[in-house]
């Protein structure tokens, strides 16, 4: 009999896996975003368990980013709490199915690991950030990323214009909560979130190629 970790983890892949398929593959031949609204029920989301806030399990740790090479790193709540408050950054809950192999988000790595038939662990992590919050500057990944928007509202700047000096204006995509967003290897991009409704939270699955 299936477990409620095992009906989440496959409520969760089936879409996003349709959405990477459509969009050619984890290892897409062309360097292209793709922005699917509304591909999950808000309200399911929302009612997903996920380790953050006041459910962070103890040592769990959570990385606040800014433009700096290495970022900042905390265990500790309190800890993470104040240095936020003294420099507001977005907070990344890291790599969160490590040591929780049963719970559904854990589940749902596997799951695309083998769908995606990396050589790598698939890692998933939460990035949680406020309006006026620094992030990282804009940058391209060296793996894909398959971005659900869990709750509130991100823009993102994508377009190989934010690096390469030409000035063109890049393309910018807002999400909310049900899009998924798919960034392959390689592809520049930075975000801010907006004043309304002022929060984010978005669930990283990252596909290792």
């Amino acid at each position: 009999m299936e477990s409620r970790a095992d009906l989440l983890a496959a409520s969760f892949t089936g879409p996003l896996w349709a959405a990477i398929a459509a969009a050619g593959g984890p290892r897409p031949a062309t360097r292209q975003h793709a922005h699917y609204p509304g591909a999950y029920d808000p309200r399911w989301l929302a009612t997903l368990p996920l380790p953050v806030g006041a459910d962070r399990p103890p040592g769990q740790p959570v990385a606040l980013l800014d433009g700096q090479d290495e970022f900042e790193r905390h265990q500790d709540g309190a800890a993470l709490a104040a240095s936020y408050d003294r420099h507001r950054r977005s907070q990344v809950y890291e790599d969160i199915g490590k040591g929780a192999d049963d719970a559904w988000y854990a589940r749902t790595a596997r799951h695309l690991g083998r769908l995606s038939a990396s050589a790598l662990q698939v890692p998933c992590s939460i990035f949680a950030s406020r309006p006026g919050d620094e992030s990282l500057r804009a940058h391209w990944d060296a793996w894909y990323g398959a971005i659900v928007h869990v709750g509130g509202a991100k823009v993102w700047e994508i377009g190989a214009s934010l690096l390469d000096g030409t000035g063109q204006p890049a393309l910018e995509v807002t999400t909310r909560a049900g899009d998924i967003l798919l960034l392959p290897k390689g592809l520049p991009h930075t975000v801010r979130t907006p004043e309304h409704p002022g929060h984010s939270r978005a669930e990283a699955k990252v596909l290792i190629s």
